[in-house]
């Protein structure tokens, strides 16, 4: 499977295709669910590892070294963005819905993401960088989903004889 085995040309275009995917969901008006939250980034996650393991890149100081900064950004920006999810309570079910702030943490992500590539590419760490491209997705989106569901226990509405109602949809 091209995909698994490292080639960056189809991992790029799958992230790419997976970003544009979850950066519209992100940005639509859908209720909050457990698998929404963590089973895609999960599975990203684990394909991410996988295609790194097989593609066997030339680990190098730099590689390393650009490889935590790349963790660290993504993970500050999977929280600032799960931080930027508008949720709402309709008809007793949580909703959430990114906005114009989520959308530019996205866009800085990205570019983020291309400036550590060619940043890497310069130092001789391209393959590494090519090759954690898909675990970086997965872990800043699990990181985004586990602040979305911390933030998604604390969210419920009161009626009038002051009982709580929410829930996390199916």
């Amino acid at each position: 499977m091209d995909f698994v085995s490292g080639n960056p040309l189809v991992t790029a275009l799958v992230v790419a295709a997976l970003l544009v995917w979850v950066v519209t969901r992100q940005l639509a008006d859908r209720p909050v669910t457990a698998r929404r939250t963590m089973l895609v980034p999960l599975v990203l996650t684990v394909l991410g590892v996988l295609t790194l393991l097989q593609a066997h890149p030339p680990v190098t100081t730099a590689g390393l070294a650009l490889t935590g900064a790349e963790l660290l950004l993504v993970v500050g920006l999977g929280v600032l963005r799960g931080r930027s999810v508008r949720l709402f309570v309709r008809d007793g079910v949580l909703h959430q819905r990114g906005g114009a702030v989520t959308l530019a943490l996205w866009v800085l992500t990205i570019g983020l993401r291309i400036g550590l590539d060619l940043l890497a590419i310069r130092l001789g760490a391209g393959a590494l960088a090519s090759a954690t491209l898909l675990a970086s997705l997965g872990l800043s989106l699990l990181v985004q989903g586990w602040v979305l569901r911390a933030r998604a226990t604390t969210v419920t509405t009161v009626d009038g004889a002051g009982t709580p109602h929410a829930r996390i949809g199916g």
